[in-house]
């Protein structure tokens, strides 16, 4: 896990190396292209791009001005199953946000011995800055306007106005949030995101890659493993504090996500190096 900062004279160049890690990239200052397997990706001032491990890559930074950029850098082993397949999903670049800003800048702020003063403290502010990341990008998903232009879709030949559609997947992502114990349905969900159950099927689909219920297990499930993690309530008491109709349900949620059942994942959590 590190955290880092450098600047390059017009003209810098780094690599081509194979990427290792997970790593999120920050320009502070003047442009990076990165040949990334052949896929240019670029990134400018205010942008943070994610890079995969396994990946080979290739920068190129401005040619006419010097380019500052830092760096978080998560080793694989670090990131669970579930977290790597949404950073496998996650856009390439997304403007840097208030929240990620302050998670680099608290990391780049640690001594360099932080890591063997205080054994995890490195680790986790990595892995809260990858998490924000992967967060900033799926809401950016859910509330980005469709393309318009050209003839008219079915949509709005049946009366539907699109540009409405994000509002109403982000009143139902607000509601999965904030009522996560609250026993809910398709149609209880599309009634609090204002919309028609199908349609609310397709806006989930469309931005999020996935059902509403799922999404709803999904985030009651990742919800219940960090109470497994942080707190000593049974897993039956977890399983009831996050919505699940029985600890069986909230055991099978768990082994789909994470691989292993809640004691275990406990147990992992819990356990001294």
């Amino acid at each position: 896990m590190v955290f880092g900062d450098v600047v390059y004279e017009p003209g810098g160049t780094c690599g081509p190396r194979v990427q290792q890690d997970y790593q999120l990239v920050v320009l502070v200052e003047g442009e990076a292209r990165a040949d990334v397997e052949g896929r240019e990706v670029r990134i400018a001032a205010g942008q943070v791009g994610l890079f995969r491990p396994g990946w080979r890559e290739f920068f190129r930074l401005s040619e006419t001005r010097k380019t500052h950029h830092t760096w978080c850098s998560v080793h694989p082993s670090l990131v669970p199953a579930e977290l790597a397949g949404r950073a496998a999903r996650a856009p390439d670049v997304l403007p840097v946000t208030r929240r990620f800003e302050q998670l680099m800048e608290l990391g780049l702020s640690l001594p360099r011995s932080a890591g063997e003063r205080a054994p995890g403290l490195v680790e986790s502010l990595g892995l809260a800055t990858l998490q924000e990341y992967l967060f900033a990008g799926e809401r950016a998903r859910a509330t980005e306007s469709p393309t318009t232009g050209g003839s008219a879709g079915a949509g709005e030949r049946a009366g539907t106005r699109e540009p409405e559609e994000p509002d109403a997947l982000r009143r139902a992502l607000d509601w999965i949030g904030s009522e996560g114990e609250r026993a809910t349905g398709l149609p209880a969900l599309a009634r609090e995101a204002g919309v028609s159950p199908a349609q609310l099927v397709k806006l989930f689909r469309r931005h999020l890659g996935t059902t509403p219920i799922r999404h709803v297990w999904e985030v009651r499930t990742r919800r219940g493993a960090q109470l497994l993690r942080e707190t000593g309530l049974t897993v039956g008491e977890v399983a009831f504090r996050c919505g699940f109709r029985t600890p069986f349900h909230f055991s099978r949620w768990v082994k789909e996500l994470f691989g292993v059942s809640p004691r275990v994942l406990r147990a992992r959590a819990w356990a001294r190096d």
